[in-house]
């Protein structure tokens, strides 16, 4: 009767979820010896929702795959528990996943994290790329400006570059660099007639040994020129050098260290950044190699794909004339280089001919003469008593001159090695003498101990043994292209044109000849100039006419520096001797979203993989049987019930087929915790 009224209370309560508890309709034994709750009704308030649905201490093991629990439930008191389980309805199961193989399953999950793993790692890579390309170029974007100091042997000269970076599709190279002021202003007075997009002062960086007033004069007005060229925001990134060439490389190394120190000095409290190793003096093969770097950069051909033929380089300055070109691959000396940019592999072919700059070769002239001139003795020569008529000055002109390689005529007094001989020119001119005496400068050298060298017509004269002859299509810059401003000369004149206006500028009385040009150094030495870099092409190096073509003045090695230095900023690496430069180009909006969809696509691969890195402390506390991972909010029971007791009698044995009760309920549900309540309705209800 008991079990009756539990029936239709039971039969009479909602149901509270659509999943089922099976039961045989047979209530538990009175009294049983596991004093499970349902033997008593009327302690039914009593219940321990752990006692109901964790306190499994008497299962040993549960035989999920089998189904069998008689091997390992614990019997007691007499009483064993036949298998029986709570089956799935809409196939979701109670508490746990569905039935796979454990090792499928476990291989299975490790792949998905591996693989999850690996994509996240891939992605924060990809994304830490372009983030840090992002700052990179945001950090290179703004130009950068150089200034380089030029001191030779007539005086130092200052260049201001702008360097940015290269956008042009059509274009190898990563820099992009330009002299500044864009729109050159010529001054009046002794600058106006300067070829250059450059300031200089004089004297020359040699002459101003033990002479620190004179050197505080030469510096700093070139620094306040570059002042003025570059934004006052950009002056403490600016890298400012100083590089001393020919004049100075012929020096004592005493004197040459006292002329740097000093220079540094002045240098250090500039506004701009400038180290103690940027002060230096570069070797004659150093600035042929600045020099061709410049010409092709100028030209478009430097590191150009396809490959193009690249241009020799002869930059003449005041004491040296540098000579650079490319030559055969596997031929290599002593003058031999390698330069790379990118793919492209340069053989080259560099060095530097002593004395035969504009100035020298000019020098070389009057001590010429002077050797020549029987009747001067040293006591003349060293109290400056001397005069000299030389062919290739006007009539009316006459100066004093300092001969620097009229010292080595006298080698017993070293102070007039070293501070020179003055000399007293005259100006007798003679155009064909002129051309002679061109001829033997030419001849002149420092190899030949400074007496007449080989004939000019079997070997370039200008040349020793050991050095290669110049091979292709060169660029003839700085003296060069001073020579041919002066007369008003465009670049595609031939040199036969170099030798006609000389002709009619020397047969000019020099007072006319003076106002017949733009005020600048050394107007008296063009008569001279004239013959002698057609003959130093010619008779010198054995270029002709077609081979030559007269660079631009803003040709000039200071330029290859510039560049040499923006490419290591701007392209990640430069070395001498090995000038590599490289680029990546991409634009900047498909970088930004390259970075957002990598970052998007990061967070959920970690979104998949979370719940395995997650700390525990983090996650949501559930009870120890349920599974985070069920596919639906209702848990399920499917576990060996022990709620279920059957007392077997011959009546049950006898019945037809066992009822089944199911009975679910869901997770945060307040009524849960009545489970026990419920199943023992549910199980009493049929009987």
């Amino acid at each position: 009767m008991v079990f009756s009224k539990f029936s239709e209370l039971f039969s009479s309560a909602p149901k509270a979820s659509p999943l089922s508890y099976k039961s045989p309709g047979l209530p538990p034994i009175s009294g049983s010896p596991h004093l499970y709750p349902f033997s008593s009704p009327e302690k039914k308030g009593n219940l321990r929702h752990s006692s109901s649905l964790q306190d499994l201490s008497t299962y040993r093991r549960l035989d999920l795959e089998e189904g069998d629990l008689s091997g390992g439930v614990e019997r007691t008191s007499g009483h064993a528990f036949p298998p029986y389980f709570l089956p799935k309805e809409n196939g979701v199961s109670s508490f746990s996943k569905e039935k796979v193989s454990p090792g499928i399953s476990s291989r299975r999950k490790k792949c998905v994290q591996v693989i999850c793993i690996l994509l996240c790692l891939f992605l924060f890579a990809c994304l830490s790329f372009a983030l840090q390309f992002l700052y990179s170029n945001w950090s290179r974007g703004a130009s950068k400006f150089y200034v380089v100091l030029d001191c030779g042997s007539t005086g130092t000269r200052v260049y201001v570059y702008e360097a940015s970076v290269n956008c042009k599709k059509d274009d190898n190279l990563p820099v992009l660099l330009k002299s500044l002021p864009d729109s050159f202003q010529r001054k009046s007075g002794s600058q106006s007639g300067r070829a250059y997009n450059r300031m200089e002062t004089e004297p020359g960086f040699d002459k101003l040994l033990n002479n620190i007033s004179g050197l505080s004069d030469a510096i700093k007005p070139l620094i306040q020129w570059a002042e003025k060229q570059i934004p006052r925001k950009s002056h403490k990134a600016t890298s400012l050098f100083l590089y001393a060439t020919a004049g100075v490389r012929r020096l004592p190394s005493s004197d040459s260290e006292w002329l740097l120190n000093n220079a540094w000095s002045i240098l250090k409290s500039s506004p701009f950044s400038c180290k103690k190793e940027w002060v230096k003096i570069i070797t004659g093969v150093e600035e042929a190699y600045y020099g061709w770097i410049a010409l092709n950069y100028h030209t478009g051909v430097l590191g150009s794909i396809p490959i193009k033929e690249t241009y020799g380089a002869l930059d003449l300055g005041g004491s040296s004339l540098q000579v650079t070109f490319e030559g055969k691959q596997g031929e290599y000396d002593e003058t031999s280089l390698k330069l790379s940019i990118g793919p492209v592999n340069h053989h080259l072919s560099a060095y530097s001919l002593a004395g035969y700059g504009l100035n020298d070769a000019f020098d070389k002239s009057v001590a010429h003469l002077l050797k020549k001139h029987p009747n001067i003795a040293n006591a003349d020569i060293i109290s400056g008593k001397v005069e000299i008529n030389h062919p290739c000055l006007q009539s009316g002109y006459k100066e004093q001159y300092t001969c620097q390689h009229c010292s080595s005529i006298h080698q017993e007094d070293a102070s007039a090695r070293k501070a020179g001989v003055p000399i007293q020119l005259i100006g007798v001119p003679n155009w064909a003498e002129c051309n002679a005496l061109a001829k033997v400068a030419v001849n002149l050298s420092e190899w030949s101990n400074h007496s007449l060298g080989i004939d000019c017509e079997l070997h370039p004269c200008a040349l020793a043994e050991n050095l290669p002859r110049p091979v292709g299509q060169f660029y003839a810059m700085s003296g060069f292209y001073v020579v041919y401003r002066f007369f008003n000369l465009t670049p595609d004149a031939i040199l036969d044109d170099v030798l006609e206006k000389g002709r009619e500028f020397c047969e000019k009385n020099w007072d006319v000849a003076r106002e017949s040009v733009v005020p600048q150094p050394f107007i008296e030495q063009y008569c001279f100039r004239a013959p002698y870099v057609v003959l130093l092409l010619r008779e010198g190096l054995h270029i002709t006419d077609s081979h030559v073509i007269i660079g631009s003045g803003s040709i000039t090695w200071t330029l290859g520096v510039a560049l040499f230095e923006a490419g290591k900023a701007f392209s990640y690496g430069g070395k001498f001797r090995g000038y590599d430069i490289s680029r990546v180009k991409i634009n900047l909006f498909v970088l930004v979203a390259i970075v957002f969809t990598s970052l998007f696509v990061l967070l959920c691969a970690f979104c998949c993989v979370g719940s395995w890195w997650v700390p525990k402390f983090f996650r949501k506390p559930y009870l120890k049987l349920f599974r985070r991972k069920s596919v639906t909010s209702t848990s399920v029971l499917n576990i060996p019930a022990p709620f279920r007791f059957q007392r077997w009698s011959p009546a049950s044995a006898r019945s037809g087929p066992q009822t089944e009760v199911k009975c679910v309920f869901k997770v945060g549900d307040p009524n849960h915790e009545d489970l026990n309540s419920s199943i023992a309705e549910a199980h009493l209800g049929k009987v």
